[in-house]
């Protein structure tokens, strides 16, 4: 079943190299540091060692890889509850993999969802370069469901995706290109990933990741803004915002930005306690209720 939308890698839309302007933050940062220190956020590691798939308690996984449209492998688990039942992708945040996601699919698959964990390209057993927080790994997630309609107990399957936070950002960047994606759970989601100063500290770090990226993958990072995109989900993706209160990464006041600039169907949900992407760890049962709901709601 093909995927809806752009079936291309994402295009550049970069203008001339920063290096062009010798009055630009980056042009001076370059003549006093390194430029792998500038980018240190797109390269955090590959994360937890993932384990063999036996050896995951929490739920039945089967190995699966299959490739992005630029040729990389991304490897992830499969975990069938029910041939043809929706398929719910999940997507981590950075730094991260998979291994990440288990708790969240487990509950999905005991509540009779099938699940899809990956790791995006360049982390966990994934090929890749470097991390683009978002916009490639979008491409991942276009790439994930194309695989999943392949097989035959998904083939027929609806999507649905939980993304957290990068995976968040991919998720919405995702399903504004898509219409596959009926229901999207974005957790602890920025309104702009270039701007989360945990992975972007400042300016000069913005410009440096914004010539990498372009070099390395030929796509302009500063696209990477969930609050230009998620109006394009109405009426065909269901979305469900999750922050805490306490999240000093992606903060309340963005959600309610995207919320906001989102179209119905929409909900979201304020987890008293929880800082950046803890709100499963906070209020397990009430977060568990609250998705499996959504879930049923819009993959019925």
């Amino acid at each position: 079943m093909p995927i809806s939308g752009d079936a291309i890698p994402l295009p550049s839309t970069t203008g001339s190299s920063p290096f062009a302007n010798q009055d630009g933050p980056l042009y001076h940062a370059m003549i006093s540091t390194d430029l792998s220190r500038l980018t240190a956020g797109l390269h955090p590691g590959r994360g937890q060692a993932i384990p063999d798939a036996a050896d995951v308690l929490a739920l039945p996984v089967e190995d699966v890889s299959f490739y992005n449209w630029r040729g990389e492998l991304l490897s992830g688990w499969l975990a069938v509850n029910t041939p043809g039942a929706p398929l719910i992708i999940l997507n981590h945040g950075t730094p991260g993999n998979r291994v990440s996601m288990i708790s969240r699919a487990a509950f999905l698959y005991n509540h009779g969802f099938n699940v899809l964990l990956f790791d995006f390209q360049s982390y966990g057993k994934s090929q890749g370069e470097m991390s683009t927080l978002g916009m490639v790994e979008s491409e991942d997630i276009l790439a994930a469901i194309s695989y999943a309609h392949s097989l035959p107990a998904t083939m027929f399957s609806k999507i649905g995706v939980l993304g957290l936070s990068m995976g968040a950002t991919a998720a919405v960047l995702a399903a504004s290109r898509t219409t596959d994606i009926l229901a999207l759970v974005a957790e602890s989601c920025p309104v702009d990933a270039t701007m989360v100063t945990s992975d972007v500290p400042n300016e000069a770090a913005r410009e440096a990741d914004k010539l990498l990226v372009e070099q390395v993958y030929g796509v302009d990072i500063t696209q990477a803004r969930p609050i230009d995109v998620v109006h394009k989900l109405a009426g065909h993706t269901a979305i469900f915002f999750v922050n805490g209160d306490a999240d000093t990464i992606t903060p309340v006041t963005g959600m309610q930005a995207l919320f906001d600039s989102a179209g119905a169907p929409k909900q979201y949900w304020i987890v008293p306690g929880a800082q950046h992407a803890q709100s499963f760890d906070v209020d397990t049962q009430e977060y568990i209720q609250r998705v499996d709901a959504f879930f049923d709601a819009y993959l019925g």
